[in-house]
Order: C-alpha cells, then sequence, then structure tokens
C-alpha cells in the first residue's frame, strides 16, 4: 500500500479534489437540473453546494477523530472485521460503477462530436492505456498531473465569456413559479456531479500539514466547484430557451457550436470536447485510485499495478460490451446518485456516531491540528 509519508500539501488537496469533480458530468447536468428545477436551478446548484460544505466538514471532524486512517481502515475499525471488509467492498463497487460511468460518457460523447465513424473499442483504448499509465502511480505524481490540467477548467470559463452578447437575462425569471420541492429535485439530480470531493474519505492521511491548512483547502475546493456550476448553469439558462434547455442533452457543447468569437473563431465545440477529454482522464485516475487504496486494505496488497489492471480491464471490456444510451447513462447516474447517499453520507455519519458510542479515536498516533 501506498506511504502516506510521501503524500501532498494541503494545496496540491485543492486539485485533486476539484479534478475529480469537475468533468464527469459538466457538459450533461445542466439539462437534467434544469429538467426538475427550470430557471431556479441555480438555487439547486447552490443547496447542493451546502450540503456538500457540511460533509466536508463531516470528514474533515472524522479525520480528527482518525488522523492516520482511511474511510477503509476506520470502517475496519468501528465495525468489525467482517462488517468492516462488507463495507469496503461496497465502497470498491461504488467507485467501479462511477468509473463504468466515466467511461461510458466518454464514449458516448466523443463518438457523437468527433470519432462518428472510429469502433468503440479504439475509443475506449486511450481512456485504458490512461488508466494504467496513471493510475498506479502514487497520489503525489496523480496531483502534479491535476495541476497541469486545472488550467484547462480556467480556459473553457473564459471561452464561455464569448457568449455573453447572446444571454437572455428574462430567463432566470419568474423564479417563483419553481416549487421548492422541485428545486430539491433538481439538487438531487446535480448530486452525481458533485461527486470527487468524497474522495477525502480516502485521501486525507495522504495529506501533509495541520487540520486547519486541510479544513481551509477543502472548503476552497467546494466553493470553487461550486461557482463552476453555477457559471456553467446560469450561462445554458440565459443562452437558451425553456423549450431547448429541456431538449438539448448537452447544452455547453451545443452553445459553443452557436457562438462565434471576434467574428471569425467558429466550431469552438470541437476544442472544447478535446479539451474535456483530458477532465474526464482526471476524474477516471481518480477514481481509480481510491479504488486501489480500497483492494490495497482489503487484500494487503503493497503494490498498486495490480488493481490497476484489474479495475482498467474490467471497465473496458463491461463497457465495451454493454449497449450505451443516452437513457442508460441517465439510469446510472440515478443508482450513482442513490449509493453516494449511503457511502459518501450515511457510513461516514455512523462512523462519527459510533466512535462516540464506543469511544474510540486515535490516541496513540497524535490528531493533527
Amino acid at each position: 500500500m501506498e506511504n502516506k509519508k510521501e503524500g501532498i500539501s494541503s494545496f496540491q488537496m485543492f486539485f485533486f479534489i476539484v479534478l475529480s469533480t469537475i468533468g464527469e458530468g459538466i457538459l450533461s447536468f445542466p439539462n437534467l437540473v434544469y429538467k426538475d428545477a427550470r430557471q431556479a436551478s441555480w438555487i439547486s446548484i447552490l443547496i447542493t453546494g451546502f450540503a456538500a460544505f457540511f460533509l466536508v466538514l463531516t470528514y474533515c471532524y472524522l479525520h480528527r477523530r482518525f488522523p492516520r486512517k482511511t474511510i477503509y481502515e476506520i470502517c475496519m475499525v468501528m465495525f468489525g472485521k467482517w462488517l468492516g471488509r462488507l463495507i469496503i467492498v461496497g465502497y470498491l463497487i461504488y467507485f467501479f460503477l462511477i468509473c463504468m460511468n466515466i467511461n461510458r460518457i466518454y464514449m458516448e460523447t466523443i463518438r457523437n462530436w468527433i470519432l462518428t465513424s472510429t469502433p468503440r473499442s479504439v475509443i475506449l483504448f486511450l481512456m485504458f492505456m490512461l488508466g494504467i499509465y496513471l493510475g498506479k502511480e502514487n497520489i503525489r505524481m496523480i496531483t502534479r498531473f491535476f495541476q497541469l490540467s486545472f488550467w484547462i477548467i480556467i480556459f473553457l470559463m473564459f471561452m464561455n465569456l464569448g457568449s455573453l452578447p447572446y444571454l437572455h437575462w428574462k430567463y432566470l425569471f419568474p423564479v417563483n413559479e419553481v416549487s421548492f420541492a422541485n428545486i430539491l429535485r433538481g439538487s438531487r439530480s446535480s448530486v452525481p456531479s458533485f461527486l470527487g470531493f468524497d474522495s477525502l474519505l480516502i485521501i486525507l492521511p495522504f495529506v501533509e500539514g495541520k487540520l486547519k491548512s486541510k479544513v481551509k483547502s477543502s472548503i476552497f475546493s467546494i466553493m470553487f466547484i461550486t461557482f463552476t456550476y453555477l457559471y456553467v448553469v446560469l450561462t445554458c439558462i440565459l443562452f437558451f430557451s425553456s423549450k431547448e434547455l429541456i431538449l438539448i442533452p448537452q447544452p455547453i457543447l451545443y452553445l459553443f457550436k452557436s457562438v462565434t468569437i471576434f467574428g471569425v473563431i467558429e466550431r469552438l465545440d470541437i476544442i472544447i470536447v478535446s479539451l474535456w477529454i483530458v477532465m474526464m482522464m482526471n476524474s477516471y485516475i481518480s477514481y481509480i485510485y481510491l479504488t486501489n487504496i480500497g483492494f490495497c486494505t482489503l487484500f494487503h496488497i503493497k503494490k498498486q499495478i495490480i488493481p490497476t489492471i484489474i479495475i482498467t480491464v474490467l471497465v473496458y471490456f463491461l463497457v465495451l460490451f454493454i449497449p450505451v444510451s443516452r437513457e442508460s447513462i441517465i439510469t446510472q447516474f440515478k443508482l450513482i446518485s442513490i449509493l453516494s447517499s449511503i457511502f459518501s453520507v450515511g457510513i461516514p455519519l455512523l462512523a462519527i456516531i459510533s466512535s462516540f458510542l464506543f469511544h474510540r479515536k486515535d490516541m496513540n498516533e497524535g490528531e493533527p491540528q
């Protein structure tokens, strides 16, 4: 298993969380949220952001009680050998499904927008090779790659400014026509796109520095993620009419396809898809890494190359032979949303409650201040 002494700084943790989160659903989630919350979709994003903020504080508090343990090791301590192992298997299945979903979204998007005649096996092979190449590395090496990729997000947000002359502010009104129940449903639809910050449950023991700096970095990452999604959703709402946004599955790409910058630069959607591929790879690599740590904990494996090969091969062939459609991706989104309530919310809260009831705490290993 990876040496926790060879970790990353709290500053680098910001990039790991952001790049693990942004990418998987940024193209399609404006459409999914708008179907429920309509012009109040931006409120749904804020609600999800606040919920993520409180969960981050929960993770940091759990880390304070068990500063040298990942959620896998905490489960073994708090729930016993057999139940702890069963929960770890649940986490592995959960992260594996997210890896599959990332590959399915990646393949469908590439086939629809760029490589329409290229075989699925060839398209998936790029993700397969990069998964093996970087998935086996330690967190320090992976985060350095994420730091380079971070500027793609800034570039995309800057390019999005080209849509400003085409925005219609009247599309935001009237907000009071949307019920609070629909706003909450929109917030639930945005949950899969926010997943990635739950990586804190595994990576916090690998982050160097005091607890205070880790909390600050975690909070800044959630703020940045929420702002990015809010920016994307507001742009889509203001650019497309209500009837259009409900029908368009990937609003961001259609927006860039329609916009011309400086009167000469067109078909920006091709550039955006090419850059988006890197962001998808970041999310995929991070979840391979999280799954690797679980494999190493469960089977006492020291080298991460073995679980990396197992994960990437299984994902490659399952995604290759299971039919991909818009409906199946949405169904898998809903399943991941349900599982996230168990593994991102339920298990950490249960671990904290159990640690109080049974007075369990890493007293011997020191507590970050």
